[in-house]
């Protein structure tokens, strides 16, 4: 074979690659009608992230899609004095608000220019993040939808609609046969009327929980997952069901968790800050910057680990238990061992509520422990 010809083939398996590539995510475009959840790459997630990206608040940190996160940077790059970068490095020196914060304020806009509110801010409900105050939402809210009109953001968006829809469904195909929904039901007792992924392009290796209640009654909760790990040859990201599926359970339960910690503050909250500081050093590496921070992980991970058992699946249980430790949650392998307790006694338990008193115990015994250096 000459060499020219095997550059003519080496070309043409390129070209295939990469038509077969665009082919397929258009032709998978849209999800099935009845699939369990709603996935999505979400606009207003991509401006608060540009703006904190422009802010160098952290979110310029991760450029785990180089192509994509380059656009941004080359559209953008003008309007690094605008007032909502302006205000965003404010309100990261003033109240720490960085895209944890945000993660649980996008799910209460609809998309820009206009953001309008899906629900009402007075008073802020419970599942903002405490970081966001009542004085400092409207102007930032405000300020976002001038950003957005000024850069005709929406147009940028709408250009990066391919890109998107493969991300969609990259990650649609990694969770196809994971139906979580019956799982979510036995072990809390309810699901909310819509589960939704938004795949937050700009948030790397960060995933987030959130969730929104209306006035209705109706509630939606949301996993945020973070996209890296691109194709070679397509900007894309990867979805591996290895760590996918771990993530998505655990940002889904986040807003069945959080909840509960706060309400059951004082009962937890003693032994936690023993906890807490025990393991500090590890546990702000990774975010958690408070004991109810700390309480509200170790649950929900230990759920996760759970939900693995009832799928008698071994070897993730293992994974689970040694990244978390690996993490600093030293008392996790226990405390997911006692969570057998609640699912035997469901006429004791009915609801994860119920349980709570009984997860307080544990953590007054193991902070004793660690008191006592046993």
């Amino acid at each position: 074979m000459t060499n020219k010809t095997s550059s003519c083939l080496f070309l043409g398996l390129i070209i295939l690659t990469l038509t077969c590539l665009t082919t397929c995510s258009n032709d998978n475009r849209n999800l099935p009608d009845d699939y369990w959840i709603k996935i999505r790459v979400d606009p207003t997630v991509e401006v608060f992230c540009t703006i904190h990206r422009l802010a160098k608040t952290g979110q310029d940190a991760t450029y785990e899609l180089p192509n994509y996160i380059k656009e941004i940077e080359n559209y953008f790059g003008s309007f690094r004095n605008h007032r909502a970068v302006r205000l965003a490095k404010s309100l990261w020196e003033t109240h720490h608000i960085n895209v944890s914060a945000l993660t649980t304020l996008i799910v209460y806009f609809d998309s820009p220019p206009e953001l309008v509110a899906r629900n009402t801010l007075d008073p802020l409900p419970s599942e903002l993040d405490s970081r966001w105050t009542a004085d400092v939402i409207p102007e930032f809210i405000d300020a976002a939808r001038e950003f957005s009109k000024d850069t005709e953001f929406m147009a940028f968006f709408d250009r990066q609609r391919q890109l998107y829809d493969r991300s969609v469904m990259n990650l649609y195909k990694s969770l196809n046969n994971e139906n979580m929904l019956a799982w979510f039901q036995n072990y809390f007792g309810y699901v909310p009327n819509n589960y939704t992924i938004i795949i937050g392009m700009q948030t790397g290796f960060g995933c987030y929980g959130a969730s929104i209640t209306r006035s209705d009654g109706t509630s939606e909760f949301f996993s945020i997952i973070g996209a890296h790990s691109p194709f070679l040859f397509s900007d894309a990201p990867r979805f591996k069901s290895s760590w996918l599926i771990p993530t998505v359970t655990h940002e889904f339960c986040h807003p069945y968790i959080n909840p509960l910690v706060a309400q059951h503050g004082e009962l937890l909250k003693e032994s936690g800050e023993i906890v807490f500081q025990n393991h500090k050093d590890k546990l702000t590496r990774i975010g958690c910057l408070s004991w109810n921070g700390m309480m509200n992980e170790y649950i929900v991970r230990a759920c996760v680990i759970r939900y693995f058992h009832s799928k008698k699946d071994k070897k993730a249980v293992d994974r689970q238990i040694r990244w978390d430790e690996k993490q600093g949650f030293i008392g996790i392998r226990a405390l997911a061992d006692l969570f057998e307790e609640y699912e035997k006694n469901r006429d004791k338990y009915p609801n994860m509520d119920s349980f709570i008193p009984r997860i307080a115990i544990y953590f007054e015994q193991y902070a004793v422990s660690l008191s006592e250096g046993t």
